[in-house]
C-alpha cells in the first residue's frame, strides 16, 4: 500500500506496511516504551498491566536502541517528541536494522495529531498513532490487537512450518517409494541378466571343455604313438598333428586372454598395414597351407594409428574366420583403399553367413557348425575382433549374400597423419649379430637361442637378471632378448641397469613377455626398452625386432 505524500508533491509515495508484511512480526515477547516524561511511564505501564506482558521502560532514544541490541521485542511505544534524539529519528534507526524492519511501532504525540507529523510517523515506519493524553483503554485495546496478531501469526507460522513438513514427508515417501520399485525393477532385471550370464557361462565352459579336450586327445594319442612308431612317413605325420593341435590350443589361450586385454588400452603409433596384414599372413601360414587356399593381399600401402599386436590379432582372427570356412583351393582376398578413413575388406568364396546368424555375428559365443576339421573355436573371435575395432576407433561390418555365397568383413580405422618407420626387409637385414638371450625357463632359452643361430647370428644365454647384466656388459653385444619374469631381477630391472652402466653404447633391448597389455608395453619402453614382444613370438617376430646392422666395435 502506498499514500500520497503532501510535503513534496502529489507523485512523491510515502511506503507503508502491508499485511502481507505484518507476518514477519513477533519475534520478542516483551513490550518496550520510550518517553522522556517519568510520569507518562508509569500512566503507560499502569495502562497495559492487565495484558500481563513485561514492559522495558526507558527516558531516550539512544536507550531504546541499546535496548534493542540486546534483544528483540514483541511491540514498542514511542514518543515523538523527545529531547535530543526524536522518537521519528529513533524509529528510522530502529527501521534501518534488517531484525527490526518489521517490529510493530506505536507513536505517542501531544502535537493534536498534526497530519505533517502523521504522515512522518508513517513514513519512518510506524503502525499506529495515538495522542495525547492516551486514555488507558484505547492503548491496551491497540496493544491487545498487535499481540493477538502477533499471536496469531506465530500459530500461522507453525501451521505452515507443520504443512511444509508434512508436505516434505509425503514427498520423501513418495521418493522413498520410487526409490523402492526403481530398485526393485534394476535389481530384477540383474537378477535376469546374472542367470542369463551364468547359463553362457555354463555354455562357455562346456564349449571350452570340448574344444580342449580334442587338442589335448589328439596330444596324448600322438605322444603314445611316438612312443612305438619309429618309421619316418609316422613320425612326420605325428609331428604335423602335433603342430597343428598346440597353434590351436594357442589360439584357445590367446581367445581367453583376449577377453581382458580387449578392456584395457592400446598402444597407439603409426602402423603399416602392410607389416599387419603380413604378420598376420604369417601367423595363419600352415592353416593356408593345409588348406590349399590362395591369398590375394597385393593391396596399396596404407597407414592407421593403433596397436600393432592387436592389429594383427585383428586380421589374423579374421583370416582364421575365412580359413575355417573356405573349401580347399578357395580364395581369400584382402583388399585396402585409403582415403580420409582406411577401409580394409577380408573377402572369401566359403560358406557364406546364414540370414538367421547375420545380426548376432559379432556377439560372445555364437558359433555356427564346426567347419570342416572340426574346429568349432570357443565363439569369442569376432566378437574379440569388435570391440578391438572400436578400442581403435573404427568400425567392422560383416555382410554375405547367404549360404554357400561367401562372406565379407569390411573394417575401417583412423588414417595415420604420417607413416611409421619403415620395417626393413628380411633380404636387407644382417647376419652375423651378437646377441644376448635371457630367460630362466631352460626350453624356451635353447630354442630361441637356436632358431637365431641358424639364422646366422651369435648368440650367448643366460638364466638370471644378474648373468644377462654381466653377458651384455662384458660383450656388449648388438641386441638382447630380456624376460621380464626372471628369479632375481626382473626384466625391467636389467634394461635400467645395462642403460646405467653402458649408456648410449647400450645394445638393442627388446622385452619378452607373457604379459602383452598396453601398459606392460609403456612400463617396458619406460624402463629403457627398444621393443617389446608378446609369448609366444614367432621367427618374423624375433627378427624384425633386431638391429638394422652390427654396433660398431671399440676399435674398427
Amino acid at each position: 500500500m502506498r499514500l500520497s505524500s503532501s510535503k513534496d508533491s502529489a507523485t512523491d509515495a510515502i511506503e507503508v506496511f502491508t499485511p502481507d508484511e505484518l507476518l514477519g512480526i513477533g519475534t520478542g515477547e516483551d513490550i518496550l516504551v520510550v518517553d522522556d516524561n517519568e510520569l507518562n511511564l508509569i500512566a503507560v505501564e499502569a495502562a497495559l498491566a492487565p495484558l500481563g506482558k513485561r514492559l522495558v521502560l526507558v527516558q531516550s532514544g539512544v536507550e531504546a536502541l541499546s535496548r534493542l541490541l540486546d534483544g528483540d521485542f514483541a511491540l514498542i511505544i514511542l514518543d515523538v517528541a523527545m529531547p535530543g534524539m526524536s522518537g521519528l529519528e529513533t524509529a528510522a534507526l530502529i527501521r534501518a536494522r534488517e531484525r527490526n524492519r518489521s517490529t510493530p511501532i506505536i507513536f505517542i504525540t501531544g502535537l493534536s495529531g498534526q497530519d505533517q507529523v502523521v504522515l512522518d510517523g508513517y513514513e519512518v515506519g510506524g503502525f499506529d498513532f495515538l495522542v495525547k493524553p492516551v486514555r488507558p483503554e484505547i492503548l491496551r485495546a491497540k496493544v491487545r490487537v498487535f499481540l493477538q496478531l502477533q499471536e496469531r501469526t506465530r500459530q500461522l507460522q507453525q501451521k505452515v512450518l507443520d504443512l511444509r513438513g508434512s508436505q516434505e514427508q509425503v514427498v520423501e515417501q513418495e521418493v522413498e517409494a520410487k526409490r523402492q520399485q526403481l530398485e526393485a525393477t534394476l535389481l530384477e532385471q540383474r537378477l535376469n541378466e546374472l542367470a542369463d550370464l551364468d547359463r553362457r557361462k555354463d555354455d562357455f565352459l562346456a564349449i571350452l571343455g570340448h574344444e580342449l579336450r580334442n587338442p589335448l586327445q589328439a596330444l596324448h594319442m600322438a605322444v603314445e604313438v611316438l612312443r612305438v612308431q619309429r618309421d619316418e612317413q609316422t613320425t612326420a605325420r605325428v609331428h604335423r598333428l602335433i603342430e597343428h593341435r598346440v597353434r590351436d590350443l594357442g589360439r584357445l589361450v590367446e581367445d581367453l586372454l583376449d577377453v581382458s586385454r580387449s578392456a584395457t588400452g592400446l598402444y597407439r603409433e603409426p602402423v603399416s598395414l602392410h607389416y599387419v596384414i603380413g604378420q598376420a599372413l604369417d601367423n595363419c601360414r600352415a592353416s593356408l597351407g593345409a588348406r590349399s587356399l590362395e591369398v590375394d593381399a597385393s593391396t596399396p600401402e596404407a597407414f592407421v594409428i593403433g596397436d600393432s599386436v592387436r592389429l594383427v590379432q585383428i586380421f589374423a582372427h579374421l583370416l582364421e574366420n575365412a580359413i575355417k570356412h573356405t573349401a580347399d583351393n578357395g580364395t581369400i582376398k584382402i583388399a585396402v583403399s585409403a582415403d580420409e578413413v582406411v577401409l580394409i575388406s577380408v573377402i572369401d568364396d566359403g560358406r557364406g553367413i546364414p540370414a538367421e546368424l547375420l545380426p548376432r555375428v559379432f556377439d560372445s559365443f555364437v558359433r555356427e557348425r564346426a567347419s570342416k576339421d572340426g574346429a568349432g573355436g570357443l565363439g569369442l573371435r569376432l566378437a574379440l575382433v569388435k570391440r578391438m575395432v572400436e578400442l581403435h576407433g573404427g568400425s567392422i561390418r560383416a555382410a554375405s549374400a547367404g549360404d554357400g555365397l561367401g562372406s565379407r568383413f569390411d573394417i575401417e580405422l583412423p588414417r595415420a597423419p604420417q607413416p611409421p618407420r619403415q620395417v626393413v626387409s628380411d633380404a636387407a637385414r644382417p647376419t652375423g649379430l651378437r646377441i644376448v638371450v635371457c630367460d630362466d625357463a631352460a626350453d624356451i632359452r635353447e630354442l630361441v637361442a637356436a632358431t637365431l643361430r641358424e639364422e646366422g647370428h651369435v648368440v650367448t644365454v643366460a638364466a638370471t637378471g644378474e648373468a644377462a647384466i654381466r653377458a651384455i656388459v662384458d660383450e656388449q653385444p648388438d641386441a638382447a632378448f630380456l624376460d621380464l619374469a626372471l628369479p632375481d631381477l626382473d626384466g625391467f630391472a636389467v634394461a635400467r641397469e645395462v642403460r646405467a652402466r653402458l649408456g648410449t653404447n647400450a645394445p638393442r633391448l627388446v622385452a619378452v613377455s607373457g604379459y602383452g597389455e598396453a601398459s606392460d608395453r609403456s612400463t617396458a619402453i619406460e624402463a629403457g626398452f627398444d621393443a617389446h614382444l608378446v609369448k609366444p613370438t614367432t621367427l618374423r617376430q624375433l627378427v624384425d625386432a633386431l638391429p638394422t646392422e652390427p654396433r660398431p666395435r671399440p676399435g674398427q
